[in-house]
């Protein structure tokens, strides 16, 4: 089946009832509250991204990745499930490439957290500016500053999974779906054998690695300014993958998870508009890895051309 039936496909079927929603909104607030709040720190790559050789690894990423899920007890089949969360995805592929990418002078990106009421948490709430420069203004009552807006007038990074780069690597970023997850791949591994990237256990496995693929691809969809072409290609390859299944329409839009070695990835997708809605893990930008316990993260990201006062 190719991916244009695939759409079409899933943009035929009939709507949910309300009901169903309802209850398979609070199915996935209970899978997210299972997931225990963890913040695994890992040595970042201060290189940036090259590149270089992607050509010749795409059949080594193609080849490669996560272990196959084995499904719930009394639950659909694992390819059924993997079949629904890769229309869904290629459906915010293909609404992400069609979106304008927009414009404007800062990257404004603002992270929410909620409980699972979605009642939100203003003291954690997060927002940050970026300059294509470099520069960077941050605000949010847990970082620095404690909710006055802090100004860094240094390079500041962005951060896609344990990799660091800046805005003009980012706009480098190849937007084929293979040519790109061989890309981060060839990162990966360089800041492995460098030392630059590692985990508390020390030298990341290949699972680790793997995983670090996907969070990086999870950056490209959520929080850094890449092209449409790019962020499509991010949503294609995670589609890819042999270890996401759909969890079915819950409010907001599509609820998918994603199996990594040691930990589940819960994120709710609008295919309509491409956006990730609520997720229970996402990339600082202070570093590592953030999973969440109790409730979720909203993370929006777009253009502005206005700082705060």
């Amino acid at each position: 089946m190719d991916d244009l039936h695939e759409i079409g496909t899933l943009l035929a079927k009939p709507e949910p009832s309300r009901d169903v929603i309802d209850r398979r909104r609070h199915q996935l607030q209970n899978a997210m509250r299972r997931t225990p709040v963890r913040r695994r720190r890992i040595g970042w790559l201060a290189g940036g991204l090259t590149l270089t050789a992607v050509a010749a690894a795409v059949a080594v990423v193609v080849a490669s990745g996560a272990t196959l899920p084995t499904g719930s007890p009394g639950g659909p089949p694992v390819a059924a499930q993997q079949q629904s969360a890769r229309q869904v995805l290629l459906v915010a592929a293909a609404t992400a490439e069609r979106i304008p990418e927009g414009s404007g002078k800062y990257w404004h990106v603002t992270v929410t957290r909620k409980d699972d009421n979605g009642r939100v948490f203003e003291k954690r709430r997060e927002e940050y500016w970026f300059q294509r420069d470099g520069q960077t203004w941050i605000r949010g009552l847990g970082l620095k500053g404690e909710g006055k807006i802090q100004h860094f007038t240094g390079p500041q990074p962005f951060r896609l999974g344990p990799l660091e780069t800046s805005f003009e690597k980012l706009r480098k970023l190849p937007a084929d779906p293979a040519a790109l997850q061989a890309a981060l791949r060839i990162e990966i591994t360089d800041g492995v054998r460098r030392g630059d990237i590692r985990t508390s256990a020390g030298e990341p496995s290949a699972d680790d690695r793997n995983d670090f693929v996907f969070e990086a691809l999870t950056s490209l969809i959520s929080q850094v300014p890449v092209s449409s072409e790019v962020r499509a290609a991010a949503f294609r390859a995670i589609a890819s993958l042999p270890n996401v299944q759909s969890l079915g329409a819950v409010e907001g839009g599509h609820g998918l998870q994603v199996s990594l070695s040691s930990e589940q990835v819960r994120l709710v997708v609008d295919p309509e508009t491409s956006w990730v809605r609520d997720t229970n893990f996402y990339v600082p930008q202070g570093g590592g890895r953030l999973f969440l316990m109790d409730g979720t993260a909203s993370i929006v990201a777009e253009w502005t051309d206005h700082l705060p006062e």
